[in-house]
C-alpha cells in the first residue's frame, strides 16, 4: 500500500484460453513474480470485486480461479493471503458471501477472511489525508494495511483484483475504482455525495495497490456492473500502476479513456503514466457499449447518499437509506413472480441460497431479505419470474 511504484511500470497481458489459474500464474511471472510484490510483507490483502451475489460467470465478480492462483503465489512466498471485501452498501456482506460460496472457497484455499467493521469503527480503521486531494480529503483504510509503527516494516501488501466491466454510475469500474470497496461505508457515501469521479482520483493518491490484476476472463458491458451483458474477453491485465492498467484495459475494449470521467481527471491531475508492455500482443478484443446516460436515474441514485446522512443519525447502526429503500421492493433491480405462469414447482425456492426470500403460497418475494442475485429468475423453467427495474437482465420473448 505504501510501496513506491516504479517510474516506468510493466504491464502484462495474457489470454486465459488455457484456464484462468494458468493464466494468472503466467501474468504474475511476466510482471516480475510475486516475490517482487510481497517483499518483506507478512500478509497479502486480496481485494476482489464481490460487489453483490452475482457469479463470476455473469461478469459481475472476480473469478475464484484467479483468487486461488493469487493465493497460491502468496503462500509460495511464505506470506498469508487475507481476503478483505465488503459489497455495495445496499447488499448484506454475509448474504453475499453465502450466495457466492466465499467461506468454503477460502477455507479450501488457505485464505483468511477479515471481517472489518463496515461502518468504520475506530478499532479497524486508520485515517489517511492524501496530499493534493480535492474532494475526498480524508478517508479511512484498514489498519492491517499500515506499517508496523515500531519496526517501520510493511506488514501487508495490497493486491487489487477488479473485474473488467462497465458501471452505470462511474461508466467503467477497473483498477482505480475497485479499492473503494475496502473503505468503510460512510466514506463510500462521501465519495458518492461529493462526486465519484474526483473522489476516485483522490482515493488513489493515498491508497496505492502493490499489484493490480484485472479479471477480464469474463467481463461485462452495457448496463454493468451487475446486470449488463456478459463479455467473454478471456484476458488478464496486470501491473503496479492502476491508472496504466486501466488505460490498457480501455484499449482492449475500444473505449477512449477520456470518456471515463475518473480516468479523464486522473490523466489531467496525475499525468499519463509510462509503461512497458509484456506478454501477448493483443489488439481490441471487443467494442464495449458504455451504459446509457440516464440523468433521472443518476440523480435519484446520487440523492440516496446525501439523504443517508440524516437517516443514519436516526436509524440503527448499520442501517442505511438505500437498503431501506431497496427493501420496499419499489425500486432497484428485483425479481417478480407472475402468478398466472407459476406452477408452484418450487425450483425458485430450492435455487435461492438464502432462507425466507420466496413464499410459494403467496408467490411474493421478500425484498428485505432478497439480495437480487436473480438465480431464481435464471432457474425458473416456466419463465414465470420477470425482472423489474433498470438493468440489462431481461427475459427474451
Amino acid at each position: 500500500m505504501l510501496a513506491t511504484q516504479p517510474a516506468i511500470d510493466t504491464i502484462a497481458i495474457t489470454r486465459t484460453f488455457d484456464g484462468i489459474e494458468a493464466a494468472t500464474h503466467r501474468v504474475i511471472s511476466q510482471i516480475g513474480g510475486m516475490a517482487s510484490v510481497i517483499r518483506e510483507a507478512k500478509i497479502a490483502v486480496l481485494k476482489p470485486n464481490f460487489v453483490a451475489g452475482r457469479s463470476a460467470e455473469t461478469g459481475s465478480t472476480t473469478s475464484f480461479a484467479l483468487l486461488k492462483a493469487v493465493a497460491a503465489e502468496v503462500h509460495a512466498c511464505g506470506a498469508e493471503p487475507v481476503l478483505c471485501e465488503t459489497p455495495g452498501t445496499e447488499f448484506d456482506r454475509e448474504a453475499t458471501y453465502t450466495i457466492l460460496g466465499v467461506e468454503k472457497f477460502c477455507a479450501d484455499n488457505g485464505i483468511r477472511i477479515v471481517r472489518i467493521d463496515p461502518e468504520g469503527g475506530e478499532q479497524d480503521w486508520i485515517e489517511l489525508r492524501p496530499a493534493g486531494a480535492k474532494s475526498l480529503r480524508r478517508f479511512r483504510i484498514p489498519r492491517l494495511l499500515c506499517r508496523d509503527p515500531i519496526n517501520r516494516v510493511q506488514e501487508a501488501c495490497f493486491i487489487n483484483l477488479p473485474v473488467l466491466k462497465t458501471h452505470v454510475v462511474s461508466t467503467m469500474t477497473l483498477g482505480m475504482k475497485n479499492p473503494m470497496g475496502i473503505l468503510p461505508r460512510p466514506d463510500r457515501r462521501a465519495m458518492h455525495t461529493f462526486g465519484i469521479a474526483q473522489c476516485i482520483v483522490d482515493m488513489n493518491r493515498g491508497l496505492k495497490p502493490d499489484l493490480t490484476i484485472v479479471d477480464g476472463s469474463v467481463g461485462q458491458d452495457g448496463e454493468g456492473p451487475l446486470y449488463g451483458d456478459k463479455a467473454d474477453l478471456q484476458v488478464l491485465v496486470a501491473g503496479r500502476d492502476s491508472l496504466a492498467v486501466d488505460l490498457v484495459c480501455c484499449q482492449l475494449v475500444g473505449i477512449k479513456p477520456r470518456a471515463i470521467p475518473h480516468l479523464k481527471l486522473a490523466l489531467e491531475q496525475l499525468g499519463k503514466p509510462s509503461w512497458t508492455q509484456v506478454g501477448e500482443d493483443v489488439s481490441m478484443i471487443k467494442q464495449f457499449r458504455l451504459p446509457e446516460q440516464r440523468s433521472l436515474y443518476r440523480f435519484i441514485f446520487w440523492l440516496m447518499y446525501p439523504l443517508d446522512y440524516p437517516y443514519s443519525w436516526m436509524a440503527e447502526r448499520g442501517k442505511h437509506f438505500c437498503t431501506t429503500l431497496y427493501g420496499t421492493g419499489l425500486v432497484g433491480t428485483r425479481p417478480q413472480i407472475n402468478e398466472a405462469s407459476c406452477t408452484h414447482c418450487g425450483i425458485c425456492v430450492k435455487t435461492c441460497p438464502l432462507p425466507n426470500v420466496i413464499d410459494l403460497k403467496t408467490l411474493k418475494v421478500n425484498y428485505k431479505t432478497c439480495q437480487r442475485c436473480l438465480l431464481c429468475y435464471e432457474a425458473c423453467p416456466e419463465n414465470a419470474i420477470s425482472v423489474k427495474g433498470y438493468s440489462g437482465a431481461r427475459r427474451s420473448s
